[in-house]
């Protein structure tokens, strides 16, 4: 699957180079709720995706950042996925940041006998108060789902790097650990765990645990 190599080589060259500026990096430790609602149509070949997020530094327990945004999905084929979004980002704090931000994503499944890899590539183009920026990011994904006594939830765990055209260079890797865990027919909530580095334009550990709970009708 050239996508998924293509994905491995790109975390390999980026772990590599943030080896040395993460040992010098400050950290920060934080909590990212998020709340998504799902509408499915086409005869759940589509759906919308509206949602809402906070990032709030754990430390000292206050909010500095929201985000909300749509998204509509749709399934070409049992592999392969697109998206297209919207997403506004502001400081909750009186900050600077301010960001309107269009997404287009491609999502390649390959199927194993006991395993889904996912493979995804982002394009964020995005309109900030420095100025238009691109940021490209690629994503490898498996997952894998578990059946306990008629219930079933999804383990998975992610590599993703990002490419910056402000800085010309990968400036952020993140590595996450999660589960979707279904409460009923439409609700679901997916815990995760998120160890994240960025080196441009300076080095920041972030560790997050975050918690999304998805409404889908």
């Amino acid at each position: 699957m050239r996508r998924a190599a293509r994905t491995l080589t790109s975390l390999f060259l980026a772990a590599t180079a943030a080896s040395a500026s993460s040992a010098r990096a400050e950290e920060s430790n934080e909590f990212w709720p998020e709340a998504q609602i799902h509408y499915w149509f086409d005869d759940r070949k589509s759906r919308a995706i509206l949602m809402g997020s906070l990032s709030r530094n754990r430390a000292s327990d206050t909010t500095y950042q929201a985000e909300q945004g749509l998204t509509f999905e749709h399934q070409f084929a049992d592999y392969f996925l697109g998206r297209i979004g919207y997403r506004h980002g502001a400081s909750t704090e009186g900050g600077a940041y301010n960001e309107n931000r269009l997404l287009l994503e491609q999502t390649f499944r390959l199927y194993l006998p006991d395993k889904v890899i996912v493979a995804r590539t982002r394009e964020d183009f995005r309109w900030l108060d420095s100025g238009f920026a691109v940021r490209l990011r690629e994503r490898l994904q498996v997952q894998r789902d578990f059946t306990i006594d008629n219930y079933t939830f999804t383990p998975y765990t992610s590599a993703e790097v990002f490419f910056d055209t402000r800085y010309g260079q990968f400036a952020r890797y993140r590595l996450t650990l999660g589960v979707t865990l279904p409460i009923d027919k439409h609700i679901s909530v997916e815990p995760y765990l998120v160890r994240q580095v960025d080196w441009a334009p300076s080095g920041v550990i972030t560790n997050a645990l975050g918690f999304i709970l998805i409404m889908a009708f």
